[in-house]
């Protein structure tokens, strides 16, 4: 799938080891966050680095052994790219101005280009005997545009408030930014091309999922985390995050397991 696999793996795994420096700074240096982030989503942080570790050593496995014929495995790896490239980005935009700034800036940038220099060479012909069952393929098409719907319509609903009074919040803004500018329409895309059976669409559909699993998952850890931080946990948006996050990762899985290359 990837042309160049060989540089494409030396810039994911310059992504990786530096979301492992970025992410074991924040476990081992107190306070790292702090009057960085709104207070509701320091809870989740030290999760969030946890998992960001853990993902990274999984990642770098998947790099040493994806070859060029390994098309699922480099599937994983581009929505888990994607997930830290939207992760770092919050960081950036969010001006989390601590002594880490410039390797959050760093992920952010490597993992953008490191995209635009995997997928920049896809060659749709060389797919031509892929296979997906309809069924497999509407219901991932359908989900991604649902979740795209959902979230622009939450995330305007938000904006509008705003608009009106001319409020410019603090925080999370950057979400707005990230979701409405680039992965809600990377959703509704990736969906239109599947359905009309284009390779790239029905490739690129579970490294979405993937990409939402991971932004979504940590908020429900957040929640979860929250009575150990003297916080009131709040239920129903940790269901729902988790509820959302494992229908996403499923679809992902199923997809990935579904798809046949013939040769």
């Amino acid at each position: 799938m990837i042309p160049n696999l060989k540089t494409a793996k030396i810039l994911w795994g310059a992504v990786e080891i530096l979301a492992m420096v970025a992410a074991l700074a924040g476990i081992l240096i107190k306070g790292l966050y702090n009057n960085l982030f709104q207070a509701d989503y320091l809870p989740g942080a030290l999760a969030q680095d946890i998992i960001t570790i853990l993902l990274s050593l999984f990642i770098i496995f998947l790099i040493t052994t994806t070859k060029e014929n390994s098309i699922k495995k480099q599937v994983i790896v581009i929505g888990v790219i994607s997930s830290q490239c939207y992760l770092y980005g919050i960081f950036t935009i969010e001006r989390v101005y601590n002594s880490f700034y410039l390797i959050y800036l760093a992920i952010f940038a490597l993992s953008f280009w490191s995209l635009i220099y995997s997928l920049a060479g896809f060659r749709a012909q060389n797919f031509e005997k892929m296979r997906l069952n309809d069924r497999m393929l509407k219901t991932t098409a359908l989900s991604s545009i649902a979740i795209a719907v959902i979230f622009i319509f939450l995330w305007v609903m938000a904006l509008i408030p705003l608009m009106r009074e001319h409020n410019r919040i603090e925080y999370l803004y950057s979400i707005y930014i990230l979701d409405l500018g680039f992965v809600m329409p990377a959703f509704i895309v990736t969906a239109i091309m599947s359905l009309r059976k284009m390779p790239f669409g029905i490739l690129m559909a579970p490294a979405m999922m993937i990409l939402g699993f991971f932004v979504i998952f940590p908020l429900g850890l957040n929640e979860l985390a929250k009575p150990a931080y003297g916080m009131t946990m709040n239920f129903g948006p940790m269901a729902v995050s988790f509820i959302f996050s494992i229908y996403m990762l499923m679809i992902a899985f199923l997809q990935l397991r579904l798809i046949r290359f013939e040769r």
